[in-house]
This record gives structure tokens, C-alpha cells and sequence, in this order.
């Protein structure tokens, strides 16, 4: 069996776009962050924690939809999460200060955050063991395109528009993705959904939690997507405000750095039929660990532009390694429980991420310090959950 005879390619585009909402709904308006502290007088920090109050609306919003895709299928579940994240997303367009901002970041993350954690459960739906590796490598090559896209439409936006198109830009994405909702064919036919009450859906989480091996893969997670947020949320500061790149400069650089992205996730869906998914799990995580220390030693240093961007370039890469890897051994024996155990393993790396939103901002505009240091700390973390509880599991 392949994936190409198994999941037809316009599905496969459409759950990449679906988990896209992330990196769409950060990267596009990363190039107007250095400016918007002082249209909306308010702080530095404040502004960055726009991307991580999102990616906790995120994190909760995972935790409700999962179950109810094993419950009562995807389709319905995602209509609705879609429909309501075109109303958050215009709410943030028209938001008056940065507490109504912030709010309104919340629910643009929790409603878009359907379609994240339910495209990989349908992903489930149709592949398991290393087809599913291929298979979210795929996902996340079409996904790979947003971060590249994206900075680059925003930069451009931002010489005749100001950051409120950006997020009307981003309500027109979620009405497309509502409308492909419609006409999604359901993937979970009512004889393999959970039975029972809906509490019970919910319960399913203590099974999950329950288990060693699968919470082991969850702090490997949460740890190794904390470290990638840490570079999301300030890499803008370190190349606009260190290296005194324009906003169309950064997002040209920013798009470079996610092509990296693309080809490992090219890579991995190449590799995985004869390499281990542990062995690329391993790997990625000792990358992500050295890139990160390499990139605190250039901000401390001051390492040359070049240096840096190499180093953040191979660094960045590894969320295609350790996401698509992490994720098939985390499913390998939860097929029945798609929605619930993406939601899990969704709501890990997102949850951290908030909290790594202002860690990154703390030193100020003008340092990349802080941003290294929580790059390398959450990298380590990684690697040594790594150790611990799957190293020595088959």
C-alpha cells in the first residue's frame, strides 16, 4: 500500500492547508510586529504574547476537538470550528486596543485549531506506521509553504496596508477552508466512532495518559515545538532590530529559513520506508539541540549575519524531523483514539509555546539572548524526555 493510491492529492493539500492556520496566522503579521508596540501604545512583550495567547487558544481548542471528531466524525466538528474562526479572525482585524487584540487572538486560535487537530486524525484515518510518517511529511510540506509564503505577503502588505488587513487576509483563508469543509467526504464512518455519552469521548483521555511510552513522545514534544516557537516568536527582533533588516528584508530570510522545512520534510517522507522512525526522531532532536546552543553563542558573541542564518537554517528544519516522527509513534497503537491522541500531542507543543512567547521578549527589543537561552533549555529538555522514556522502548 502507498499513500498516493491510498489519500488522493487534493486531500492531501487540504489537510496540509488545514494545519497551515498555525504558521499562516503567526508568520503572516511576524513583519509588522517591530511597529506595532507603538501604534497600539503598548509593549514589546505584550505584542509578542499576541502569537502566544494564540497558540494557547490553540493548545485548549485541540483539547475539545478531538474527542469530538472520534465521537461524531470530522466533518461536523470542522465545519463549525472553521465558520466561527473567519468571525475571530475579523474580530482581531478590527480590534481597538491590545486587550481586545489578545482576546480575540485567543479564539482565532482555539476555533482554527479544529482543523489542525483533526487533519492529522484523519491523516490516522488512512495511514499508520511509516506510511503515516510519509504521509505527515507530506502534510507538512504542503504545511512548509505558509511560513514561506506567508512573511513575504505580509512584508508586501505592509507597503500600502497596515497590520489589520493582514488578519482580514487571514478570514478569507479560513472562509476557504470552511467551504473545503463542506465538501470534505467523511473519513470516520459512524461504526468506528466512540460509542457511549460524550463524557466518555472525553474519559479517553485517561488512557492516554496513562501510558508511559505515549506521554514520554508528549514531553518530546511539547519541549522540541517550544524551542521552534521560541525562533517564531523572535526571529523578526533578531533580524530587523540586530541586523537592521526592512520588514520585506526579514520576511525574505524568514522564507528562506522555512524552505528548510520543506526539504526535510521531503527528506523524511523519502527516508522513511528504510530509516527507523526512532533513529530520525533522535537525530533531529540532537540537531534542534546543537543549532540552538550554536545560535545562543551567536547572540552572545555577535556572530556575523551569515553564521546566524545558517545556523537558524538548519536549526528551523528539525520541526519537520521530530513532528512527523513523534507524531507516528505517538499513533502507532491508537488508531481508535486518532482525535483524542492528537489533541494530546497538539495541545503539548502549543501550550508550551505560550508560555515561551514572552520568555523570548523579556531582555528587550534589541537582544537575541533570551531567545537562545529558551531555545536551548526547551531543545535539552527534549532530548533528555527522549532518553528517558522512548530511547529504550522498541
Amino acid at each position: 500500500m502507498t499513500i498516493k493510491k491510498t489519500v488522493p492529492l487534493y486531500l492531501v493539500i487540504f489537510l496540509g492547508l488545514l494545519t497551515a492556520i498555525t504558521p499562516l496566522a503567526t508568520d503572516l503579521y511576524l513583519p509588522a510586529l517591530p511597529i506595532m508596540p507603538s501604534e497600539l501604545q503598548t509593549t514589546t512583550s505584550l505584542i509578542q504574547m499576541t502569537i502566544g495567547i494564540m497558540t494557547f487558544g490553540i493548545a485548549f481548542g485541540q483539547l475539545l476537538g478531538g474527542p469530538l471528531s472520534d465521537k461524531f466524525g470530522r466533518k461536523i466538528p470542522l465545519i463549525i470550528g472553521n465558520l466561527l474562526c473567519v468571525i475571530a479572525s475579523i474580530a482581531c482585524a478590527y480590534a481597538p486596543s491590545i486587550e481586545i487584540l489578545l482576546i480575540a487572538r485567543f479564539f482565532q486560535g482555539f476555533t482554527g485549531s479544529m482543523g489542525v487537530v483533526i487533519a492529522k486524525a484523519i491523516a490516522r484515518d488512512y495511514a499508520s506506521g511509516q506510511e503515516l510518517v510519509r504521509l505527515m511529511s507530506l502534510l507538512m510540506l504542503v504545511n512548509g509553504l505558509a511560513p514561506v509564503i506567508a512573511p513575504l505577503i505580509g512584508g508586501q502588505l505592509l507597503l500600502f496596508s497596515t497590520w489589520r488587513f493582514i488578519f482580514v487576509i487571514l478570514s478569507i483563508f479560513s472562509a476557504l477552508l470552511f467551504i473545503g469543509s463542506l465538501l470534505f467526504t467523511e473519513s470516520l464512518p459512524p461504526e468506528k466512532r466512540l460509542q457511549g455519552t460524550l463524557a466518555s469521548a472525553f474519559s479517553s483521555y485517561s488512557i492516554l495518559l496513562k501510558d508511559k511510552s505515549f506521554m514520554g513522545q508528549t514531553l518530546v514534544q511539547l519541549f522540541a515545538f517550544a524551542a521552534f516557537f521560541a525562533y517564531i516568536t523572535g526571529s523578526s527582533f533578531v533580524y530587523q532590530n540586530i541586523f537592521h533588516l526592512s520588514p520585506q528584508e526579514f520576511s525574505y530570510m524568514f522564507g528562506i529559513n522555512s524552505c528548510g522545512l520543506i526539504l526535510a520534510s521531503f527528506i523524511t517522507s523519502k527516508i522513511s520506508s528504510f530509516v527507523k522512525v526512532k533513529t530520525i526522531l533522535h537525530f533531529s532532536l540532537w540537531q534542534l539541540t546543537i543549532g540552538s546552543t550554536l545560535f545562543l553563542l551567536a547572540m552572545i558573541f555577535d556572530w556575523s549575519f551569515i553564521a546566524t542564518s545558517l545556523i537558524l537554517f538548519f536549526t528551523v528544519c528539525t520541526v519537520s524531523l521530530f513532528g512527523s516522527s513523534g507524531f507516528s509513534m505517538a499513533m502507532a497503537k491508537y488508531g481508535h483514539l486518532a482525535g483524542t491522541t492528537s489533541a494530546i500531542l497538539g495541545f503539548s507543543g502549543m501550550f508550551s509555546a505560550g508560555f515561551v512567547a514572552p520568555l523570548v521578549g523579556i531582555g528587550g527589543e534589541n537582544t537575541g539572548v533570551p531567545m537562545g537561552i529558551v531555545m536551548v533549555a526547551c531543545a535539552a529538555l527534549a532530548l533528555i524526555c527522549y532518553y528517558i522514556f522512548i530511547a529504550n522502548n522498541d
